[in-house]
C-alpha cells in the first residue's frame, strides 16, 4: 500500500467515523423523541408515534446527508493538496535537475518563446556561472529568427530567464510558467494522479 493509498485511507475512516459519530447522535436522538411519543396516552399516541418516526428519518437523512458532505469535502481538500504539492515538485525538480538537463530545457523554453528581432537574455548569477560552452550557439539554433544576445549582468530570479525585445519583457522563469499555466497543470496533474476520476 502506498503513501498516498494510506492518506485517502485514513481520510475515509476519519471520515466514517465522523459520520458514525454524527449518525450515532441523530440515533439517539430520534430514540428520545420516540421515547417521548411512546410515552403518550390516549387516542393522540399513534399520531404523535408516527410524526415521531418521520422526524427521526429526517433527522437520520439530514445527519447522512451532512456526513457524506463532510467526507466529499476532506477528499476534495486532499486531492487539492496532492496536486499542489505534486506541481511545487515538478517545479523543483526542473530548478534543481543536473545541469544538463536544465540547460536542456532553457534551450527548449528559449525556442517556444523567443520573438524575432534583437532581443536579450537575462538570468541569475548561478545560471550565468555554470553556463554550458555552447549554450549561445544551441540558442541560435534552436530560434533562429530571434537575434538574442546574452546578458552578462545577472538578475533577481530563481530558474529560468527572462527575454527582453524593445522594451518588453517575456518572463519565462519556472515559477511564471507554472502559474501562467497553472489551471492546465492542476487539470492534468489531478488526471495523472486520480484517473478513475477523469
Amino acid at each position: 500500500m502506498t503513501a498516498l493509498e494510506k492518506i485517502i485511507g485514513q481520510i475515509l475512516d476519519d471520515a466514517r467515523q465522523e459520520a458514525d459519530t454524527v449518525l450515532g447522535s441523530a440515533r439517539q436522538e430520534a430514540d428520545g423523541i420516540l421515547e417521548q411519543a411512546g410515552a403518550q396516552a390516549g387516542e393522540n399516541t399513534r399520531a404523535a408515534l408516527q410524526e415521531a418516526e418521520q422526524e427521526a428519518a429526517r433527522i437520520t437523512q439530514r445527519a447522512e446527508s451532512a456526513a457524506q458532505l463532510a467526507r466529499r469535502n476532506a477528499l476534495l481538500t486532499f486531492k487539492q493538496e496532492l496536486i499542489r504539492k505534486a506541481l511545487d515538485d515538478a517545479r523543483a525538480s526542473l530548478e534543481n535537475a543536473p545541469d544538463e538537463a536544465y540547460f536542456d530545457t532553457l534551450v527548449a523554453l528559449y525556442g517556444r518563446f523567443a520573438a524575432e528581432g534583437v532581443g536579450e537574455m537575462h538570468m541569475n548569477e548561478r545560471d550565468l556561472a555554470r553556463l554550458p560552452q555552447d549554450f549561445e550557439a544551441r540558442l541560435k539554433a534552436a530560434a533562429p529568427h530571434s537575434d538574442t544576445t546574452l546578458s552578462k549582468e545577472p538578475i533577481d530570479l530563481s530558474s529560468g530567464f527572462v527575454l527582453t525585445y524593445g522594451g518588453i519583457d517575456v518572463n519565462c522563469s519556472f515559477r511564471a510558467i507554472f502559474e501562467d499555466r497553472e489551471s492546465e497543470l492542476r487539470d492534468l496533474a489531478g488526471r495523472m494522479l486520480f484517473p478513475a476520476a477523469g
